[in-house]
Parts: C-alpha cells; sequence; structure tokens
C-alpha cells in the first residue's frame, strides 16, 4: 500500500518490548529510492535523542493505526552508537551502527569501492521544498512523498504546481529524475512542462488506485513499475 510519508512520521515505532519513539525520516537510495532506513525521535525516553531502525527489521507495518514495528528491543536502541539527524549520512556512521545491531550495510564494506558505488542514501526531509525543473524550465517544487511499505521504496514525489498551476498537486516517479542539484536544491526530471501542467491530478484525500497509476503511466509514456 502507498503511504504518505508526512502523515507516517509521528508515526510510533514499537520495539519487541515497547516504545522506541516516532518516525521522524527516512533514508533512500538516491537512484533505486530503496528506503534503507528509517529515523526515530525517542522523545522523553531519551532524551529526544534520535536513532537510526534498518528496513531490514520491520515487520508487518501498521501506519493505519499509527505504529510500526521493529524487531529490537529498547535495551539495544538505549545502547546504540548515537546518530545525529543534522548531519549527512556517511559510510562511517552505518558502518558502526549496523555492526552493533548486525545489520547488512547498504554501503560497501571496503571503502575503497566507494568511488564506484551507485548512488547514496539521502534523507526525504532534506528534499522538501526543493525546486523541480523539468526538460524546459521550473514547474513546481517537491512537498512530500508516497512510500510503498511492502518493499519500503519511495514510489512518488508530491509536486506543488501551485505557482504555476492553480493550485494543482501532480505525482511524479522520482525514477524520473535525471540530477540533483544539491547546491542550488533543486531536482531535473525526464519530463517537460507541458506534460506535467497536463497530467493527472493528485487528490491527496484518495487513495492511490492501481486504474489512477495506469492513467498516470501512459499520460508520461513512461513504463510502469508493476
Amino acid at each position: 500500500m502507498l503511504r504518505d510519508l508526512n502523515k507516517t512520521q509521528n508515526c510510533v515505532l514499537q520495539g519487541t518490548d515497547g516504545i522506541i519513539g516516532t518516525v521522524a525520516d527516512v533514508y533512500a537510495n538516491d537512484q533505486t529510492w530503496k528506503i534503507h532506513y528509517l529515523a526515530a525521535n525517542t522523545g522523553n525516553w531519551l532524551q529526544g535523542r534520535h536513532v537510526l531502525i534498518s528496513t531490514q527489521s520491520f515487520v508487518h507495518p501498521q501506519p493505519e493505526v499509527g505504529s510500526f514495528r521493529a524487531l529490537v528491543s529498547k535495551g539495544q536502541v538505549e545502547g546504540a552508537p548515537a546518530f545525529e539527524i543534522e548531519k549527512p549520512f556517511s559510510w562511517e556512521k552505518e558502518r558502526e551502527i549496523c555492526n552493533y545491531y548486525r545489520w547488512s550495510t547498504y554501503f560497501p564494506i571496503d571503502e575503497r569501492e566507494l568511488s564506484v558505488f551507485p548512488g547514496t542514501l539521502i534523507s526525504a526531509n532534506g528534499l522538501k521544498d526543493y525546486s523541480l525543473q523539468a526538460a524546459d524550465g521550473e514547474i513546481g517544487k517537491v512537498v512530500n512523498f508516497l512510500i510503498d511499505d511492502a518493499i519500503w521504496t519511495v514510489r512518488y514525489l508530491v509536486v506543488d504546481t501551485s505557482k504555476w498551476l492553480a493550485g494543482r498537486k501532480v505525482l511524479i516517479s522520482p525514477m524520473w529524475n535525471k540530477s540533483i542539484n544539491w547546491a542550488e536544491r533543486m531536482m531535473v526530471v525526464d519530463l517537460n512542462q507541458d506534460q506535467i501542467e497536463k497530467s493527472p491530478e493528485y487528490d491527496p484525500s484518495a487513495p492511490i488506485e492501481r486504474v489512477y497509476e495506469i492513467h498516470l503511466y501512459q499520460h508520461y509514456g513512461k513504463p510502469h513499475y508493476w
């Protein structure tokens, strides 16, 4: 099922023996858009410390009832290496955390392989408010994401085009992204303004049905993911 990331944030994260905290952010590969980690705010329990939990450890997501369950204990989380949500995700920090929990790592074990490793892990929160650049000019800004929690993937970017298209929100697959300009806070997509302007409108209050997705992919002339 596709989940609204903004609504998923602040969902309760349950460990094997109690509440760990609430979902604060997700970290995904910027090429495959597979989600590898959730960051959680531990609130009063650990004085607001943030912790990183691998999606490898999650079972039966239940955001409709406001919670996710991970196969880690509160004791494990309390003793885990610190994670600073404000800092970029690093090879060193992932290795430290994964060695502690005995999770498999996203980045290669050998640091020398990083230069040829495809993609990196990026924060979804960090991409919010990035401008969206079509082939022929700016068309909107990224305001949210839809995630598939069955396979932990960012399925769609929610783009606000109100500055150009009178309040419309549209969906764009992150797989149509050509590049990300970190310095200018901009995503460049393999689409033109007219395609986006005429795309099926996204209604955040309505569930995403397959018939809508078929219409969306046919409109853009892109191969579907299913």
